[in-house]
């Protein structure tokens, strides 16, 4: 460590003359220490996964004391040393051939005088390709780490090996064997997701090999058939394969598991870590022969114990892996076995949550933050794997719902928030069969009908429940646990949790469910305070507004005086329908309201914020004289803008923003409108055209703004979505738009138009080319360009599909649709993902937008009826 010049190094935050003070640390006795050396570590010489010169100087260090037996905490620095060789394969993917020679790259930098921060990419890259190199010649002396008598070390190891060697056949047969003699569960599952992802490597490479041969096989080696022999074996435990449940092994095995298989029969046959391997840690992994009988590790006494082989969170895992990478090798009944294993679980105790020291970092505060976030009745790595099982599982609808509907009724009434996730994301991120939603809806009906029932209860003890004290976010939402047969009473962020997930799934809702909703909206209190929308009474609320329930109207017309507004307040105003009229009163009160404030305080944005928001609720109740009311708020924002010179204030932006302008009553206020097409704000100019459009203003006086905006979209400024929205608007137009043809053919012929860009502008150009204002064979040419353009974004982007259906279903029904497109439409339909749903594997809590998926459903449905 003495020989490197630390001070000529760098990480990110200055020079590396720390980094051999935190490596010492990380021997140290005192755990504290420890994690802070490492938390400083990842902080410096690998920030937010950057590789550095001193990074590079670290990893023999880190290489050593990984080897190291009588070393702390190995497994967390395997860790660090993993995280690095992400970011390797990450530089090698990005350079691909253009960087052949990194330290050559670093020596002509240095030369030339450059600074990192000059070429930082190039620098990063050559630093992450050199750090590649390194940790892939460390892997023969890392797959001893496999047999190490610390569990958490093999599993590391397993990792960083799987991540690290640039031959991953070589390691295939060593996982498999190790796999097979494993006798710690924890060790034993990161094995099998170690397992799938090598597979993965496996796969993707040999389909790249066929790929370039035009060919096609099919047939795996033997090594890889072995370990989704293994898989399989693991998947269903010491089940027989046409077993549809599993045998309930609630109470553990009484003894210690067996001992493990000797280690020394591994290192001589696995040619992997050779003597030679040793003496020459820099050998090249290709050169690695695999172990010639990977059988050499299993230990049948592990093999057949029920304690390991029907460990849940293994088998789940284990169907995973196969449904990600071996699909056709998937046991029968996938979610029998799957439902299994998690009944085996139930009532067991689990095992408390990671430990560690309190050291105030950024290593502590995450362990902190998983042990809260995850139900103190399950095991973390079980929750980890039923999500992943669902993500791998992706299309097979009838499976996940299985699963998902047996949890529910397993932790009802108190279910917990990690089963919302799944919720989330299968009924809102797929298109799942009408009765399956119908039954996942009740269950979650269920919950609400027993918050009720204990908001009633406490009432009548004399102990008012507070419905609003729990909100959905964070820890809170994760502290109902409860067992089958329990008393346990439902919580407010449990309540909460099933109202939302019944209003964005977009879940079919009964009276039951809406009588529960609307008792506990009913009595949940008058709380003030912002997010009050998101407690179970403001939920339940929202619940009601989207059914267009009478009951949410009036609940909010109780609310509205004194209340945060929600941001959601136009739309839950459309949502309610003829019901919305009742709020006018309580509308014209909030606005009186901040009248005053802002007669106080006339520049306060936030007051102005809130009067257009009030103001677009009150446009969506349909009130025949809104643009009356809207009228002298916006003169007023318009005059100040002129006194400022600047652009129309947001608010006035967002109320000329509404889809149909101010609708047709604006008619008497088109002095005021064509005031601001002269906006310096292209948004304000663009709504303002729009509001006059629909106020019947004739298209001459607002053509100029609209090409204007379309041309600077084709000179991609980054007024691009004021172009948009002039586009959408020539459109609904039509033919009264056809002066502003050439712009929109330019538009859509722009070299740069994106395919949102494109769709928009087909759309308009066929809107235009239905009229007469143009030769036929420029209408028919106009015609065929935009067709083609509107399948070409179809198969480009799925993102867009919405829009081209939305334009297509506004268009005259007699008006043909684009060829080609019927089959395209039914082919959408036919898919099983919701538009914004990639079918990708993830652990993020996304929110799919399932309403606009069922808008777009019923406008594609429709079209198909018409063609």
């Amino acid at each position: 460590m003495n020989d490197v010049d630390w001070a000529e190094l760098t990480h990110a935050y200055g020079t590396a003359e720390d980094v051999p003070g935190l490596l010492h640390d990380l021997r140290s006795d005192e755990a504290v220490t420890r994690e802070r050396a490492l938390d400083a570590l990842y902080g410096g010489v690998h920030h937010q996964g950057d590789v550095y010169d001193s990074t590079l100087a670290c990893i023999p260090h880190l290489l050593a004391l990984v080897q190291d037996p009588d070393a702390p905490d190995r497994g967390p620095v395997i860790g660090l040393l993993t995280s690095i060789g992400a970011t390797a394969h990450a530089a090698a993917e990005e350079a691909g051939d253009t960087m052949p020679d990194p330290e050559a790259a670093l020596a002509e930098a240095a030369a030339a005088g450059w600074e990192p921060d000059e070429w930082w990419e190039e620098y990063a890259c050559a630093h992450g390709l050199l750090a590649g190199r390194a940790l892939a010649a460390a892997v023969p002396s890392t797959v001893r780490l496999l047999t190490d008598a610390d569990p958490d070390v093999r599993a590391a190891a397993a990792t960083f090996l799987v991540r690290c060697a640039d031959e991953p056949a070589a390691l295939l047969p060593a996982l498999t064997g190790c796999l097979r003699g494993e006798p710690d569960p924890a060790a034993r599952q990161s094995l099998v997701k170690d397992l799938a992802d090598l597979l993965g490597r496996l796969t993707d490479r040999e389909a790249d090999r066929e790929a370039g041969r035009g060919t096609r096989s099919g047939a795996r080696t033997g090594h890889v058939q072995a370990a989704v022999d293994l898989l399989r074996r693991l998947a269903t435990g010491t089940q027989s394969d046409d077993a549809t449940t599993g045998p309930d092994s609630g109470v553990d095995r009484a003894g210690e598991p067996p001992a493990r298989a000797e280690t020394s029969d591994f290192a001589e046959t696995s040619h992997l870590a050779t003597a030679s391997d040793r003496a020459k840690p820099s050998a090249p992994t290709e050169d690695l022969a695999p172990t010639e009988d990977p059988a050499l590790m299993e230990d049948p006494a592990l093999m057949e114990d029920p304690a390991l082989m029907e460990d849940p969170a293994t088998v789940l895992t284990a169907l995973t892996a196969l449904a990600a990478h071996a699909p056709d090798a998937l046991p029968p009944h996938v979610a029998d076995r799957a439902i299994a294993a998690l009944d085996r679980v139930s009532g067991r105790p689990a095992p408390p949550p990671e430990s560690g020291p309190d050291s105030g970092t950024m290593l502590s505060y995450l362990r902190d933050l998983r042990a809260r976030a995850y139900p103190e009745a399950i095991e973390a790595r079980l929750v980890d794997a039923v999500q992943d099982l669902h993500g791998a599982l992706g299309g097979r609808l009838h499976d996940r719902h299985r699963l998902v509907s047996h949890e529910l009724r397993r932790t009802a009434p108190c279910v917990r928030s990690d089963v919302f996730d799944r919720v989330r994301e299968l009924y809102g991120g797929w298109r799942v069969p009408k009765p399956e939603a119908a039954e996942a809806a009740a269950l979650l009906g269920g919950v609400l009908v027993a918050y009720a029932e204990t908001m009633e209860a406490h009432t009548e003890d004399g102990t008012p429940e507070d419905a609003g004290s729990a909100a959905t976010s964070g820890s809170d939402a994760r502290v109902s646990p409860a067992t089958p047969g329990s008393d346990a009473r439902v919580s407010a962020a449990t309540a909460a949790a099933a109202a939302e997930e019944l209003r964005c799934c977009c879940l079919p809702l009964t009276a039951d469910i809406l009588d529960a909703a609307h008792r506990i909206a009913d009595a949940s209190g008058y709380r003030t305070g912002h997010g009050w929308e998101r407690d179970a009474g403001g939920e339940c609320l929202q619940l009601l507004v989207a059914a267009g329930d009478e009951r949410g109207a009036r609940l909010l017309g109780e609310l509205l005086y004194g209340r945060a507004l929600p941001e959601g307040l136009p739309g839950w105003c459309r949502d309610l329908g003829p019901h919305a009229a009742g709020l006018l009163p309580q509308l014209g009160a909030r606005l009186q309201q901040i009248a005053e404030r802002t007669a106080e305080e006339p520049g306060d944005d936030h007051a102005l914020d809130e009067a257009a928001r009030l103001l677009s609720a009150l446009r969506s109740t349909g009130f025949d004289e809104s643009a009356g009311v809207i009228a002298p708020f916006l003169d007023a924002l318009a005059e100040q803008a002129e006194q400022q010179g600047t652009g129309l204030h947001r608010a006035g932006v967002h109320l000329l923003g509404s889809p149909d302008g101010l609708g047709p009553d604006a008619a008497d206020h088109t002095a005021l409108l064509c005031r601001l097409l002269a906006d310096p704000s292209p948004y304000a100019r663009v709504g303002a055209a729009r509001a006059l459009w629909y106020a019947g203003q004739d298209a001459a006086e607002i053509l100029p703004v609209l090409t204007a905006a379309v041309e600077n979209t084709v000179e991609n400024t980054h007024d691009w979505h004021a172009g948009h929205e002039a586009l959408e608007l020539a459109a609904v137009m039509g033919p009264a738009a056809t002066p502003l043809a050439p712009a929109v053919r330019a538009c859509l012929d722009a070299p740069h138009a994106g395919t949102l860009t494109a769709a928009r502008a087909a759309l308009a150009l066929r809107a235009i080319a239905a009229g007469t204002g143009n030769a036929a064979d420029r209408r028919a040419a106009d015609r065929t360009a935009a067709d083609a353009a509107l399948v070409t974004a179809w198969q480009a982007d799925r993102s867009v599909r919405s829009v081209i259906t939305a334009g297509l279903h506004r268009e005259d029904p007699a008006t043909p649709l684009p060829p080609g497109l019927t089959a395209l439409l039914r082919d959408e339909l036919a898919d099983l993902r919701r538009l914004d749903n990639s079918g990708r594997p993830t652990r993020t809590r996304c929110r799919h937008n399932t309403a606009a998926d069922e808008r777009f459903c019923a406008q594609a449905t429709a079209l198909l009826a018409r063609a």
